[in-house]
């Protein structure tokens, strides 16, 4: 009975605690992503050099925070991609400058003839 009633409290507990947590944040997480970790090896291993091989134009946002590693600051030296770096984004450009991102891609697809433009959307740096 007294395990009953000591389940029940720390239920009541959790339960108070989670809705304490709720009123200080708007997202709760529901994994603990430490506990994936070994799932996250070699996810970007080889990737730069993955992404120079394509024979494709290839266009490369890179957030103002973020850094080009070996592999793909030769390659575009080398001219191997278009790289444009979005100032003011963190690393996730898609969600900080949706509107950025998309004048972007837009801008690359219609410079490299995959699409035309509509509506008399300007094209914008870099120049097409």
């Amino acid at each position: 009975e007294e395990e009953e009633e000591e389940r029940e409290s720390n239920n009541k507990r959790k339960k108070d605690d989670d809705l304490e947590v709720k009123k200080e944040c708007l997202y709760t997480w529901r994994i603990e992503l430490a506990n994936t970790e070994k799932y996250w090896d070699g996810w970007f291993r080889g990737l730069s050099s993955l992404f120079l091989s394509c024979s494709v134009p290839k266009l490369l946002l890179l957030a103002g925070v973020d850094r080009l590693d070996k592999d793909l600051t030769i390659g575009q030296m080398q001219g191997k991609f278009q790289m444009q770096v979005l100032p003011q984004c963190g690393h996730t450009v898609h969600e900080d400058a949706p509107e950025k991102v998309a004048e972007a891609l837009a801008t690359f697809m219609v410079r490299h003839k995959f699409t035309e433009a509509k509506g008399g959307f300007q094209c914008v740096f870099p120049a097409c």
